[in-house]
């Protein structure tokens, strides 16, 4: 894992695998999610393609540190900064959830830099539901952090998945609550970006790079239907869903997903 200074003073974390041909695989996190959490994906696409991990701003290995006047836009110039600083002009993005949002911003904002685009379990805009649900997590954010993991587990995961690994969850709950102060003051932050975050029908229209988006049909934070709607204006889109995953499907089915990713950077490099 290395370090990217920026020009505020801040720092990118990020770890760059250059072995592989063509052009690169730039994996765009979720909002609690940081680099290590691609490793279902990374570990073997890294195997045929260069790949870049970074944390967002405000993630874990990433400075927590923002402007007074911090949107999800921000992430785009730290993004165009880790490519500029490793020389990649063009690259696949692939997101899941809050990245996959962060890849429809630059995807639009930068259509040169853009190969291919990957959404999985994305929105282009929030309903009221999906709002109540990101304010609660801000809000138990800053007063109770178990209740803060139960929140987002119980929302992120199928009751399947829940039910096969649940010790695993148990044992994670405690080592969430134990993160540090800024760790959780910066994801409110991220929340907060979350939540002003809209793209138009006409916004999506805009995107003219290959975009694969892949629902997870289990999703009860971010449902199939908005993918959907993204289909229905991006207009080079191709549309897949994973039956029985929920919110968390990099986490639950890697290798459906893994599976989905390959075939469709190989019709696009």
């Amino acid at each position: 894992m290395e370090n990217l200074p920026l020009s505020d003073g801040s720092r990118l974390a990020y770890d760059w695998q250059p072995d592989g041909d063509g052009a690169p695989l730039v994996f765009l996190n979720g909002i609690l999610m940081n680099l290590r959490s691609w490793k279902g994906q990374s570990g073997p696409l890294s195997k045929i393609y260069p790949c870049l991990l970074h944390d967002f701003r405000g993630q874990l290995y990433s400075s927590k540190v923002f402007p007074e006047d911090w949107s999800m836009a921000g992430h785009l110039a730290d993004l165009k900064a880790l490519l500029d600083a490793l020389e990649l002009e063009r690259c696949h993005l692939i997101g899941t959830s809050y990245g996959g949002e962060v890849g429809l911003l630059f995807a639009k904002a930068f259509p040169e830099r853009v190969q291919s685009l990957s959404v999985i379990a994305s929105v282009p805009w929030s309903d009221a539901l999906l709002k109540r649900q990101v304010r609660l997590w801000r809000d138990l954010a800053e007063v109770d952090r178990g209740l803060l993991y139960d929140a987002v587990a119980t929302c992120s995961y199928s009751g399947d998945f829940l039910e096969r690994t649940g010790t695993f969850f148990d044992s994670r709950r405690a080592e969430f609550a134990k993160l540090p102060e800024d760790f959780f003051t910066s994801f409110v932050r991220l929340c907060d970006a979350f939540l002003g975050f809209h793209m138009s029908p006409e916004s999506l229209g805009a995107i003219s790079c290959p975009t694969l988006l892949i629902g997870a049909g289990s999703d009860v934070l971010k449902t199939p239907a908005y993918s959907r709607i993204m289909e229905a204006h991006i207009p080079n889109a191709t549309y897949m869903e994973i039956p029985g995953a929920g919110h968390a499907v990099v986490i639950e089915q890697p290798k459906t997903v893994t599976g989905y990713l390959k075939a469709f950077i190989e019709k696009h490099t």
